[in-house]
């Protein structure tokens, strides 16, 4: 059964956390949401959400030193994850970070909205076992919310690129509804699915770009090893045209390769120690072969920090405020938007809400 989204004005109030250069408020907002504050750490990502969100109220500072908020509908938020990336040490019991959901728990329990929407790296889902995430649930459920969370992939809604992330979404129990995730939209057909849209393609997405934009990507240009380390050669970095991208990451250092380089082939391999593998740059460009009318650079390189905005699925025009790496962290720490719009837009409609005979318990998507 559909149920309504309940809100206390004409308005949704969205109070928003750890946001970011605001690709979750983006979405926020594209689904009929109205961001009404915002928190960051990071100077350059406040300076970000001023330029964009000019009418709400935010905050630079640690979150753990704000004592009061706003009242609002919902609550909204990835807060840091970089101990539970599966990029990281993986060691959460001895990162601080770790704990920075107890700041989230701790604002939505000053707060009470009707709703939260968290956003997580899927290691949070994996590390053992699931003991983190469990934790986290508990603790959402004690503060009063029924509680779904779902492992989503941004190519699975339309966005160009791979990206797992961990949603967890609350809903206060008074209100006797739970939330179940869209389904969804992309992918490949099968009888079982019904009809999906292919997976969007990365390299479709940033075609008009310049080919090589001077100074919008990082490069290596006095060491001997030319601009690519061994280390950064020790996997394939080149996702093909048609496909989604990899993952965009927030190290420019590390951002993959732009998808009219050439294909990379395996040197040689040696994972029995250590995980040791060489990969090196070919003479073929599949993108060429299939349309023989795109560019090709004879040269590889990364992506640049306005390509990784467009695969993120940023408004072309947007300009992430800082110096060119500080752009990279900004726009590789955030939630896609067309992402975020998907998931607000299906819980603001109501068509995500199921209402509950009697209030229920935590149930995983």
């Amino acid at each position: 059964m559909k149920n309504k989204f309940e809100r206390n004005g004409g308005e949704i109030r969205v109070l928003s956390l750890f946001s970011g250069c605001g690709g979750m408020d983006f979405g926020v907002e594209s689904a009929g949401g109205h961001v009404i504050f915002s928190n960051d750490i990071l100077t350059d990502a406040c300076k970000t959400l001023e330029k964009y969100f000019p009418g709400a109220d935010i905050r630079n500072a640690d979150i753990s030193g704000i004592q009061s908020f706003p009242d609002a509908d919902i609550v909204v938020g990835g807060y840091p994850c970089q101990s539970f990336s599966m990029a990281g040490n993986r060691d959460p019991e001895k990162d601080e970070r770790t704990n920075l959901y107890k700041q989230f728990l701790r604002v939505v329990s000053i707060v009470r909205p009707k709703y939260f929407v968290a956003e997580n790296v899927s290691g949070l889902k994996a590390l053992s076992s699931g003991t983190f995430l469990k934790e986290q649930l508990e603790a959402y459920d004690k503060a009063g919310y029924n509680v779904t969370y779902k492992l989503l992939n941004a190519k699975d809604y339309g966005v160009p690129q791979s990206r797992k992330r961990l949603f967890i979404v609350g809903v206060r129990k008074d209100l006797n509804q739970s939330f179940e995730f869209p389904k969804e939209t992309h992918g490949k057909t099968t009888k079982a699915s019904g009809p999906l849209l292919p997976y969007a393609s990365h390299g479709d997405a940033i075609k008009g770009l310049p080919l090589w934009p001077e100074g919008e990507f990082y490069e290596r240009p006095h060491d001997p090893d030319g601009h690519f380390s061994w280390y950064y050669m020790s996997r394939n970095r080149k996702a093909k045209w048609a496909d989604p991208a990899f993952t965009v990451v927030a190290n420019w250092r590390h951002i993959t390769l732009h998808p009219a380089s050439p294909v990379m082939t395996l040197t040689w391999s040696n994972l029995a120690d250590g995980w040791k593998q060489r990969w090196d740059f070919s003479d073929q460009y599949e993108h060429i072969e299939a349309n023989p009318k795109r560019k090709k650079l004879e040269t590889p390189r990364r992506l640049s920090w306005r390509e990784c905005a467009r695969i993120q699925t940023f408004d072309p025009k947007f300009t992430p405020v800082g110096e060119t790496d500080s752009k990279f962290t900004q726009i590789g720490n955030a939630v896609p938007p067309k992402l975020a719009e998907a998931i607000f837009t299906h819980l603001f409609s109501g068509a995500g809400l199921v209402a509950l005979d009697v209030p229920a318990a935590r149930k995983a998507a």
